[in-house]
C-alpha cells in the first residue's frame, strides 16, 4: 500500500478531559476524599457489564497497580439515537504500580486492526478501521430500538486487547460525547488562548448547527478570533471537533484541543472550583453524568481513593506513532510505526518510563 498524503488523524482530546475526570471523580481539594455513601450517591455514575460474563474479574476488592484501564469516547448525539455508535476516542490508561503517575495512550480512531469476529452481531470480522469495532458491536439486532453501546464497548476491548497485547483491563468507561459540554458550563467556561482564528464548519453564531457537509457558503459561521477566548460548552467542543481550517490540518487541531484540555485542568482544581462547595457540586454532578462504568466488581468511589495521588502534572499524553496509508491519493487509514508496538511492550512491563525517556518525541507536550 503506498502512504497517502495529508497528515495523520488524532485522538479528540474532550475525551481525555472527561477520562480524567472519571478517574479524579469524588476526589476535592488537595487529594482529600469526599467519602460518604450519601455523596457517593449523590455523584452517581453509570455503570453497566462492559466486559461480558465471559470476561470473568480477575481480582478481589483491594486495587493495586499497575493498572490498565480502557476509556472509550462515544458520539451519542440527541438528534440521531438511533445510528450505530463509533468510536470517536479510544483511550489505554496505564497506571504505574506505585498509583503516582498516569499514561494516557491514544489509539489514532483510523487505525487499521483486525477486528475479530463477534457472534453477538453476526459480525465475521476482518480488517477495518479501530473506531468500527464500536459501531459492528453496538449495531441494533432484531427487536432493538437503540445501538447498544456496552456490547459495542466489548468487541472493542477484544480489539484493543488483539492489538496492544494487554490481556486485561482493571476497569473500562465509555464517556459520552455530550457529556464534555455540560462539564465546561459547570466550570462557568473556559477562557483560552488561540494561535489562529477559526470558521466553524459545524456550528452557527448562536450555537445552532449547520447542515452537513456545509462550507462557507451555506449561511453564518461561529468564529473564535485569534488571541484570548472565553468559551461556552458548545463552543469548547466545536473548536475540538474542527478538522478543517486550523493550521496544519489536524496537527492544527490537536494543538486547539490540548490548550482547551489545560484551561479545562486549570479551572477545575482552581481554588475557585475546589474551595466553592456549590461550584465543586456541579462539577462533579456533570463529571458523574458524562462516563458509564465498569470497574470489575469495584466502585467508582474505591478507583477515586486508589487514583488520589495522580493530578494533572502527573499525567503523560501520548499519541501512537502511525503512518497515512492507501491507493494513490485515497485515504484508507492509519498504520501504526514500529515505535507504537514497542510502547505496547512498555505498557505491558510496566516500563513506560524507562521507554518515554529514550523516546521523548512520543510525549506530547503542546
Amino acid at each position: 500500500m503506498a502512504q497517502a498524503g495529508g497528515p495523520r488523524r488524532r485522538t479528540p482530546i474532550w475525551a481525555v478531559v472527561c477520562a480524567i475526570f472519571g478517574a479524579l471523580l469524588l476526589v476535592g481539594s488537595g487529594g482529600a476524599l469526599v467519602a460518604s455513601e450519601v455523596l457517593q450517591a449523590r455523584y452517581a455514575i453509570e455503570q453497566q457489564d462492559l466486559f461480558g460474563p465471559e470476561d470473568e474479574e480477575r481480582y478481589g476488592e483491594d486495587i493495586e497497580g499497575p493498572l490498565n484501564i480502557l476509556l472509550v469516547g462515544v458520539d451519542t448525539r440527541p438528534s440521531r439515537p438511533h445510528e450505530p455508535a463509533r468510536a470517536d476516542a479510544i483511550i489505554l490508561v496505564h497506571v504505574s504500580a506505585e498509583l503516582d503517575r498516569g499514561y494516557f495512550i491514544s489509539v489514532p480512531r483510523d487505525a487499521l486492526v483486525e477486528i475479530p469476529p463477534f457472534p453477538e452481531t453476526g459480525y465475521l470480522g476482518g480488517q477495518d478501521r479501530i473506531n468500527a469495532a464500536m459501531f459492528h458491536g453496538s449495531r441494533q439486532q432484531e427487536g432493538e430500538e437503540l445501538p447498544d453501546l456496552a456490547r459495542g464497548f466489548r468487541l472493542m476491548q477484544q480489539t484493543v486487547r488483539n492489538l496492544t497485547g494487554v490481556e486485561y483491563f482493571d476497569a473500562g468507561a465509555m464517556v459520552k460525547f455530550e457529556g464534555f459540554v455540560d462539564i465546561v458550563d459547570a466550570l462557568g467556561g473556559i477562557t483560552v488562548e488561540l494561535e489562529e482564528e477559526i470558521y466553524s464548519r459545524h456550528r452557527q453564531p448562536d450555537g445552532s448547527h449547520r447542515p452537513l457537509g456545509c462550507g462557507s457558503y451555506c449561511g453564518p459561521q461561529a468564529y473564535y478570533p485569534a488571541g484570548v477566548n472565553h468559551l461556552e460548552g458548545w463552543q469548547a467542543l466545536d473548536i475540538a471537533r474542527q478538522r478543517y481550517g486550523v493550521d496544519e490540518g489536524d496537527y492544527g487541531r490537536q494543538s486547539n484541543q490540548h490548550v482547551i484540555l489545560r484551561a479545562i485542568m486549570e479551572k477545575a482544581f482552581s481554588a475557585d472550583i475546589v474551595t466553592d462547595p456549590v461550584a465543586l457540586d456541579r462539577v462533579l454532578r456533570a463529571g458523574g453524568d458524562a462516563l458509564i462504568f465498569d470497574g470489575r466488581g469495584r466502585e467508582p468511589i474505591d478507583f477515586a481513593f486508589a487514583l488520589r495521588d495522580l493530578r494533572p502534572g502527573s499525567i503523560a499524553s501520548i499519541t501512537l506513532p502511525a503512518t497515512g496509508v492507501g491507493v494513490g491519493d485515497g485515504y484508507q487509514g492509519e498504520q501504526l510505526d514500529p515505535e507504537a508496538y514497542a510502547l505496547f511492550e512498555a505498557v505491558r512491563a510496566d516500563r513506560l518510563d524507562e521507554f518515554l525517556r529514550s523516546n521523548p518525541t512520543l510525549v506530547d507536550r503542546s
